[in-house]
């Protein structure tokens, strides 16, 4: 079982089976809803997911068969609603509070990813924010 919630916890949820794919969405709309170069996502069962604090979820229809659904009280984006295939509902990977145990098989929507994101990136990491000693 997986468990994942908001920034601020007012939405809980948990996955009651294993998940078996993920991808890397770099769709205009993902780049938007999430602010960043791009989203990390899984396609769960609809039947297996459990939303505790549902009544604090608002949703936005990004496009005729897609429905994003965030927490109306901090903004994180949690699932998307595939309204032509209810069975299935994409949950946003960042949301969750442990690991998956998997990592993403793919990117899609690389046409119109960021042009500012490379794919092949070999940027410095660090642990924590460099600077002010914390190296």
């Amino acid at each position: 079982m997986l468990t994942g919630s908001c920034l601020c916890g007012s939405v809980k949820y948990s996955i009651s089976t294993e998940i078996t794919h993920a991808e890397n969405c770099h769709c205009s709309m993902c780049r938007k809803a999430h602010g960043a170069a791009f989203s990390t996502n899984a396609l769960v069962p609809t039947a297996a997911l459990s939303i505790v604090g549902a009544e604090n979820l608002s949703s936005y229809r990004s496009s005729a068969n897609r429905e994003k659904l965030f927490c109306s009280k901090c903004g994180s984006q949690l699932f998307i609603k595939r309204l032509n295939a209810p069975e299935g509902t994409v949950v946003t990977l960042g949301t969750l509070n442990e690991d998956p145990l998997l990592k993403p098989s793919r990117n899609v929507f690389v046409g119109s990813k960021a042009s500012w994101h490379d794919l092949e990136s070999k940027l410095s990491s660090y642990q924590v924010y460099p600077g002010e000693g914390n190296e």
